[in-house]
């Protein structure tokens, strides 16, 4: 998966490259009429746009962007408030506040696959299926920039040519498009690339391929299905696709996924017998069948900081848990039995009740055991705490609680309570995508590659447009395919509901949640008026069990209103072109 880092020495060539963001910027480096007559460039300067587009956010305060669109998703917070995941889901959306550090204007991303299309056609030194590829491939890159903005924003102005200072000011400074005409340049542009793109899969290696493409148009299409099914139409089109559009789209979706899933290509990853073990490996194997397009990450070359930020305190060498999982995530996961994970009445939760913790935690879905770090977790050969003190009978028969030391518990040292850092927030931590092979993660350790499109969303994509379809059979197949390998029981029948929970818990952490809760428009069903909640746990060393009860785990209460299905233009965007209007309820 790493062959996307043959190109590292080229990209030398653009450290000289000019840091403007304007789209009508003029170039400064190497002259980039040279650029398509040598293929080391040409890979070059693509390797340049993959590394800017970062197709998750990675960046941040030492990495913790990671977490941003979780915790803006109510699935799991920072440690730290000042930290941007937490002040991106706590902050106050306006026009005076803007879009914060989710906004996303990859204008000058844009201008350079603009130049490369116009201008790879120009090239006296390589044959026309090289040139077809390369432009191919810009154009999923700009397919994907462009969904990245349509699903914050809404329409925004489709510029597909570089632009003049001298070009007449309409074209300078254009209008937003309709959201209807940016999703259907996407998918057309994905359409039109691939043919040229190639069909044996490299997506795993970080590089464009016709199934990365089909994901894409798999899950824009899905997208705006959902928005033309669910949304409304705001200032003329720029927000919202008509209803009678709903199908189309559906069915787009619905062609993309069945052609990915029979192609053979891809299969769910089954590597082990255990499906916590299993589950656990899908994100940390670099090298298995059902990766389509992966963020690809290499062990200090480029590597990340997900290890050093998320390993829990009893064996980090930095930072640690900084990921805490919200209980309101925790019950969205049925148990193995087919009991549901909020058959557990919030009142339960109280002094004078005791809870073994392997039935509690341990009886839930294989998928919430591997994706979350809970007490009394195994990992790398010794047990994660997460309570706060310890309840045991002294020698003079007394009842009493420490938090503070070590017990004997059967033989064994008991520490009194966890590491402060583990306890804080929800006593909870996020365990997917940590690489337990690691010793002591430092900065830049992780080489991990993180799934932008994975086999399991294709099914779940397929299944919603199915259902939508009025296909209820396929639906359900396509569902019980992704249940079978968790090892959770079937559906005997599909339903709108245990669609929706299926791709919140299969796709747990991984950027989905809160893009899927807005398209549904049910985001604020969820993340309106509310603070999310956090565990305390008591441990009885007398019972082996916990006393567990409920805490807030975030500072303030949530807020989103229906303004927040787009997020607001950037004044300084609007400052620069009168033309772009503000979406609606940030006037």
């Amino acid at each position: 998966m790493k062959n996307i880092r043959n190109i590292l020495l080229p990209l030398c060539i653009f450290m000289l490259f000019s840091c403007e963001d304007e789209l009508t910027k003029v170039p400064d480096f190497i002259s980039e009429d040279n650029v398509f007559e040598s293929e080391p460039l040409t890979e070059a300067y693509l390797a340049n746009v993959y590394q800017d587009i970062r197709f998750f956010n990675w960046g941040g305060q030492a990495g913790l962007n990671i977490g941003m669109i979780p915790a803006i998703g109510g699935e799991h917070i920072c440690f730290a408030d000042w930290q941007d995941p937490n002040t991106t889901y706590q902050r106050t959306y306006s026009a005076a506040a803007g879009d914060g550090p989710v906004g996303y204007y990859p204008w000058n991303n844009i201008r350079d696959v603009n130049y490369m299309i116009e201008n790879i056609v120009e090239s006296t030194s390589f044959n026309q299926d090289y040139i077809n590829a390369k432009a191919a491939e810009a154009k999923y890159l700009r397919a994907y920039m462009y969904f990245e903005m349509v699903k914050r924003y809404g329409g925004v102005p489709l510029i597909t040519k570089v632009q003049d200072v001298n070009d007449p000011e309409e074209e300078l400074y254009p209008s937003r498009n309709t959201e209807q005409e940016v999703y259907d340049f996407i998918i057309s542009e994905l359409d039109s690339a691939i043919p040229y793109l190639s069909a044996e899969p490299i997506g795993g290696q970080g590089r464009a391929d016709k199934w990365a493409a089909l994901s894409l148009q798999s899950r824009a299409a899905l997208y705006a299905a959902s928005i033309a099914n669910f949304g409304q139409v705001q200032i003329e089109g720029v927000v919202g696709i008509p209803n009678s559009l709903a199908q189309s789209y559906y069915q787009k979706s619905y062609d993309a996924s069945k052609e990915i899933i029979e192609s053979g290509n891809f299969v769910l990853y089954n590597e082990y017998s255990d499906k916590v073990e299993n589950y656990i490996n899908l994100f940390i194997d670099d090298n298995n069948s059902e990766v389509i397009f992966a963020q690809v990450f290499e062990p200090i070359i480029k590597g990340t900081s997900f290890d050093n930020l998320a390993f829990p305190a009893e064996f980090r060498a930095g930072w640690g848990c900084n990921f805490p999982v919200l209980y309101d995530m925790v019950e969205l996961f049925d148990f193995q039995d087919g009991t549901l994970g909020t058959s557990i009445s919030r009142d339960e939760f109280n002094a004078n009740n005791k809870w073994d913790i392997d039935e509690f935690f341990g009886n839930r879905d294989p998928r919430f055991r591997a994706s979350v770090f809970y007490p009394e977790t195994t990992f790398k050969g010794g047990l994660i705490y997460f309570h706060s003190s310890t309840l045991y009978t002294n020698g003079q028969g007394q009842k009493v609680e420490v938090s503070s030391g070590n017990l004997d518990r059967n033989g064994e040292v008991w520490p009194a309570s966890a590491h402060a850092r583990n306890v804080r927030n929800t006593a909870l931590l996020r365990r997917k995508n940590v690489n337990e092979n690691l010793d002591l993660p430092i900065s830049g350790d992780s080489g991990q590659d993180f799934a932008i499109f994975r086999l399991g969303e294709i099914y779940l994509n397929l299944a919603e447009a199915a259902y939508y379809l009025n296909q209820m059979n396929e639906s359900l197949d396509a569902v019980n395919m992704i249940r079978e390998r968790a090892g959770m029981p079937l559906y005997d029948q599909i339903s709108e509901e245990n669609l929706r929970k299926e791709r919140q818990v299969e796709l747990c952490f991984e950027t989905h949640r809160y893009w899927d809760l807005v398209r549904w428009r049910t985001a604020p069903d969820y993340l309106d008026n509310v603070r999310m909640k956090g565990l305390v746990f008591k441990y009885d060393l007398d019972e082996d069990r916990y006393i567990i009860t409920l805490k807030n785990a975030e500072p303030v209460t949530r807020e989103f209103g229906p303004e927040r299905f787009y997020f607001p233009i950037d004044q300084g965007i609007i400052a620069d072109n009168p033309n772009w209007v503000q979406n609606p309820g940030y006037e």
